[in-house]
């Protein structure tokens, strides 16, 4: 008596079991296909709104959305423009602050100015200052005229030999 009922409570679990998953899957199969339904129709709105498939279209839709997309028109603009007056504030913010920086800058520049004009002047000449050495200003060059690898001797000579040119013009 005892194996029967437990065989009879394992046989009633195992359909209850059965019973509510297969319950589940309908009620998520149904849900899918509303969905899936809904997913249509917006897309349908949707191209619409964008000017595709006006066609199938009667007037009252036509008129209906003409209204929207006024209404989103007007909502647009106005965000738009909240948007720019913000900007043109802030430019303007930071034109006033430019402004002042450069008034800051002129009038540190003329304080500089009159300060330099202010004072004494020292114009020192080379000639006078003693501690100048002109021994800093002489300096050697060689000029060295020829293909390289001879020596200095052999390009000496050969310059001794040619003829001085003149700038005045042949002679």
């Amino acid at each position: 008596m005892q194996k029967t009922i437990e065989r009879y409570r394992a046989y009633t679990k195992d359909n209850v079991c059965s019973k509510s998953a297969q319950q589940d899957i309908e009620q998520i199969k149904a849900d899918a296909e509303g969905l899936a339904k809904k997913l249509e129709a917006l897309e349908a709105y949707k191209r619409k709104l964008l000017g595709e498939k006006l066609d199938e279209c009667s007037i009252e839709e036509l008129q209906s959305l003409e209204v929207k997309l006024e209404k989103s028109l007007i909502s647009i603009r106005g965000r738009k423009m909240k948007l720019l007056e913000e900007q043109v504030s802030k430019l303007r913010e930071k034109e006033m602050k430019l402004r002042k920086d450069n008034e800051d800058l002129r009038e540190k520049c003329k304080n500089q100015l009159a300060m330099v004009a202010s004072a004494p002047m020292t114009i020192v000449l080379e000639d006078e200052n003693p501690e100048h050495d002109n021994n800093d200003m002489d300096v050697e060059t060689e000029l060295f005229i020829g293909l390289p690898g001879r020596s200095r001797s052999c390009s000496a000579a050969t310059n001794s030999q040619a003829k001085p040119h003149s700038l005045t013009g042949p002679e």
